[in-house]
């Protein structure tokens, strides 16, 4: 163990990274090197928690002083924020959290920093958001999230899709809130599939049997695709819109431009600061 981990000693503080399915994070992966660079004696470990679970396991995790804080991925981001015990502006506004600072006073401070991931994770693609038609299928909370930024960005219109009406109208409301106008409405496939931009923002593709409501025929060359559920393996939706010949972007885009953010509130830092 010494030969792979030199510094896992009593000083050492886990980084938690919630997860169902959990096989798919790449956070440990991304963040353990940064860590080491910094000198910080934190070990991001991967934890398998089902959403019956989560409380149990968020209250454990809690109480224990060598925890530095809390990742939290699918299905786990909106539970999270309800159970911090303050937020960040971005995270309290979208109502969802994925990286939780664990203070030394056992008080649980979460952040938000899935929407500026995604933003930034696209590079120069990002130019294509302003006044564009998006699609996004999941409104949990990594959907928020990313229509949050998106509506920062200026999008044109947003069609929400999700299987919980009640995740629909919270984020409709809260990107016509900051949007000043109706940009956000439910949608579905009788609204057509006529889109500039689509993502994925739910597990489909990497839990369960469904399958991505639009049809691959729907897919254009001039499409940005988008499916934050890649990590470690190809989509189908992915597979069918590079097939199309159209611009894609996965989960690891919009990871690797916020894990610095992830890192430095982890270590104790201000959200915002890198690490």
């Amino acid at each position: 163990m010494k030969e792979t981990i030199p510094n896992l000693d009593g000083h050492s503080r886990i980084y938690a990274v919630f997860g169902d399915p959990i096989y798919q994070v790449q956070t440990p992966t991304l963040i353990n090197p940064i860590f080491a660079a910094a000198g910080q004696n934190i070990y991001a470990v991967p934890f398998h928690v089902t959403a019956e679970r989560f409380a149990d396991a968020w209250d454990a995790f809690a109480a224990m002083s060598n925890v530095s804080g809390i990742s939290t991925t699918v299905p786990h981001k909106v539970n999270g924020a309800k159970r911090c015990d303050t937020l960040t502006p971005t995270a309290r506004a979208v109502g969802a959290v994925n990286c939780v600072q664990r203070g030394a006073d056992g008080r649980m401070h979460g952040a938000l920093f899935d929407g500026i991931g995604f933003v930034e994770g696209l590079g120069e693609a990002k130019a294509r958001i302003r006044g564009s038609r998006v699609l996004v299928v999941g409104a949990g909370g990594a959907g928020r999230a990313i229509a949050f930024s998106l509506a920062e960005e200026g999008v044109g219109q947003l069609g929400l899709m999700d299987l919980s009406a009640d995740s629909i109208a919270f984020t409709a409301n809260m990107i016509n809130a900051v949007t000043g106008r109706e940009c956000a409405r439910a949608v579905d496939a009788s609204s057509g599939w006529e889109y500039d931009v689509v993502i994925n923002a739910s597990p489909i593709g990497i839990k369960g049997t469904a399958v991505f409501p639009m049809p691959d025929a729907a897919i254009r060359p001039d499409m940005l695709v988008a499916d934050i559920a890649s990590l470690t393996g190809e989509t189908a939706l992915l597979r069918a819109a590079r097939a199309a010949g159209a611009t894609t972007s996965d989960g690891k885009d919009m990871l690797g431009a916020q894990i610095r953010l992830m890192a430095g509130f982890a270590a104790g830092l201000p959200a915002g600061t890198v690490l």
